[in-house]
């Protein structure tokens, strides 16, 4: 009996049917691309990236691999009818993704420095983007017709470049990346003003805008229209689509949940939506508490005279020189204040919580972790200064809107003058800049004046010139850029001191930070160290001042030791101001003789924390 011959037509495994070509010389190239991608993506990081840490670079090397691993699973499945014609289009896509945002941004503020730069959510959304973009085009060619199907996949392609495309275009009218301003003025701007805007850049540069968007629009037509059909065999039509919304849904579960919000210049716009939403419910509120405010100050100046508040950031005192003699001298000009009976330095100052937003919601309303009153409906410090007769005045270094600075922002724009380095200098820099802006206070007028600092927020060698870089231990970012950043933030306030009193009558002057850092953990808080939450705080009174309130001074000279924490300083200050009004509560004040919180009253960590839990002091 004769053995059956051997078919010579069996099946194709799953593997063979991907990779006809040779499965070994397929994974070979696929994983080269792994690699070019993986390499050139990490170097552009780096280079169109400022002040990264290591935390930055860990989250980078290991962040890639699922973003590049999604395009090579992407092209793997579709390797045999993966043409130039249907790679082009997400790749172009991608790589605009990648380049514009961080580029733009990059090379707006790489001469004017310092802020922190950290592209890599551009990045992952361009690399998320292609295989999102690749496999719906595989799976709409498979299941619809042909013109249909490239019209369809050129709309969802066009509105993935819209956002790379407005970049470019906002770029080469104003050769800036879009700013927190330039968001506000598109969110603001409607039809009329659309039409309004058009008109004025003139006939060519409208003529060149829509032949940009037409030649955009066909060459996309063009790509998906010249793709050849897809198999219908029963592996393409149904395991394959299958394969790729593996790939779609977790892809865009990434970009959604995570990424995408994140990068430029969708964080900016969405920052400006919410900062317009809640700047109107702010002023709506405000206008109506500020009318019905009855605030009295009970011995003003008879002559001009300047009250500067400084709201640092980041600044621990237990590692200032000031504070822990031990500690190197990162504190000249205040350590020599000490002896100075014009200054206290307080000894015991805690921050409320150890990030900026909840401090200064509650520093500088009325609003506290001792009472149930909440931020929209508090009186501000402005507003009180406003009542005692001073010109208000409000200038930052740190930005105007966005999850961090919105509140605040809220705030300063109540002030009679309101600027930011960064929207109205154009520029972000070192907090130098700021001392431009004092130019502006006028020396015959009562003048309540707030400067807020970037001081020693991470990442600390962005914090100062080169010429503060006098500690070094070897390391980026560690405790000797953070003694950097408090040597200059030291002369920074030596600055504002003698300019103030030599050009604007300062009356008096108080510092305070808004939370700690602790160099040793770096970017994440730590909920277990009180290391975070010392922080320092010091008040000049001149001698005019001592003199027109000799209670007050003598009460803030009796308090130099005593525990407080910075959700108070609205009460503080408004001590300081000597006002009389039912939105003051004396008792809450280290300015009024009825101050009547010890350690064990105090609270931190959203209220939940008592101070009498700090191990240290």
């Amino acid at each position: 009996m004769s053995m059956p011959e051997k078919s010579h037509h069996q099946p194709k495994l799953p593997w063979k049917i991907l990779f006809p070509s040779g499965a070994k010389r397929t994974l070979l190239h696929l994983l080269l691309i792994f690699a070019i991608i993986y390499a050139l993506c990490f170097q552009w990081e780096m280079y169109i990236s400022l002040g990264l840490g290591p935390d930055n670079i860990e989250d980078m090397t290991l962040g890639l691999i699922p973003a590049i691993a999604a395009i090579i699973i992407s092209l793997g499945l579709y390797w045999k009818y993966a043409t130039w014609k249907t790679v082009l289009p997400p790749a172009i896509i991608a790589a605009g993704w990648v380049i514009t945002g961080p580029y733009l941004s990059y090379i707006t503020l790489i001469n004017k420095n310092t802020i922190y730069l950290n592209n890599i959510y551009d990045i992952y959304t361009g690399l998320y983007l292609f295989s999102i973009l690749f496999c719906l085009n595989m799976i709409i060619r498979q299941f619809l017709r042909h013109k249909l199907g490239a019209a369809l996949m050129t709309i969802i392609q066009f509105a993935s470049f819209f956002i790379i495309a407005l970049q470019w275009v906002y770029f080469g009218l104003y050769h800036s990346s879009i700013t927190t301003s330039g968001a506000l003025l598109i969110c603001q701007t409607g039809p009329a003003e659309t039409l309004e805007f058009f008109h004025s850049l003139g006939l060519l540069k409208v003529a060149a805008i829509a032949l940009f968007v037409s030649a955009t629009i066909f060459s996309l037509y063009w790509l998906n229209f010249k793709q050849k059909e897809l198999p219908l065999s029963p592996f393409y039509r149904k395991a394959l689509p299958l394969l790729s919304l593996l790939i779609i849904f977790p892809s865009a579960a990434a970009l959604g949940d995570e990424i995408f919000p994140e990068c430029f210049p969708i964080r900016t716009f969405l920052d400006t939506h919410d900062y317009m939403e809640r700047s109107a419910l702010y002023a709506e509120n405000h206008s109506d508490k500020f009318a019905k405010l009855q605030a009295v100050q009970l011995t003003p100046a008879n002559d001009p005279n300047t009250i500067i508040v400084v709201i640092g950031e980041s600044e621990t005192r237990t590692l200032m020189n000031a504070y822990n003699p031990e500690h190197v001298p990162n504190t000249p000009w205040l350590t020599g204040q000490k002896n100075n009976p014009n200054f206290t330095l307080f000894t015991n100052v805690y921050s409320c919580v150890w990030y900026t937003v909840p401090v200064l919601e509650h520093a500088l309303t009325e609003s506290n972790f001792y009472n149930d009153k909440q931020f929209n409906e508090s009186i501000s410090i402005i507003d009180m200064a406003k009542k005692a007769g001073y010109k208000t005045y409000w200038f930052s270094n740190q930005g105007s809107v966005g999850v961090a600075d919105t509140p605040i922002t809220l705030v300063a724009n109540t002030a009679d003058v309101s600027e930011w380095v960064d929207r109205d200098l154009k520029e972000s820099t070192h907090d130098e800049a700021l001392l431009h802006f004092l130019k502006q206070v006028d020396p015959n007028e009562k003048n309540f004046v707030v400067l807020h600092i970037m001081g020693s927020h991470i990442e600390y060698r962005n914090r100062y010139p080169v010429e503060f870089q006098q500690f070094n231990d070897g390391t980026v970012n560690q405790e000797a850029d953070f003694d950097n950043t408090v040597l200059y933030t030291d002369w920074f306030l030596s600055q504002v001191y003698d300019y103030a009193r030599k050009n604007l009558n300062l009356d008096a002057m108080v510092y305070f930070s808004d939370h700690g850092s602790d160099p040793d953990v770096g970017r994440a808080p730590d909920g277990d160290s009180f290391k975070v939450l010392r922080i320092p705080m010091f008040c000049y009174l001149s001698d005019e001042y001592q003199r027109r309130n000799p209670q007050i001074t003598d009460t803030i000279k009796e308090h130099t030791n005593n525990y407080f924490t910075n959700d108070l300083e609205y009460e503080f200050i408004c001590g300081l101001l000597n006002m009389q009004s039912p939105n003051y509560d004396p008792s809450y004040s280290l300015a009024s003789p009825q101050w009547h919180m010890g350690k064990a009253d105090l609270v931190t960590r959203f209220g939940k924390t008592s101070l009498t839990e700090d191990p240290e002091f």
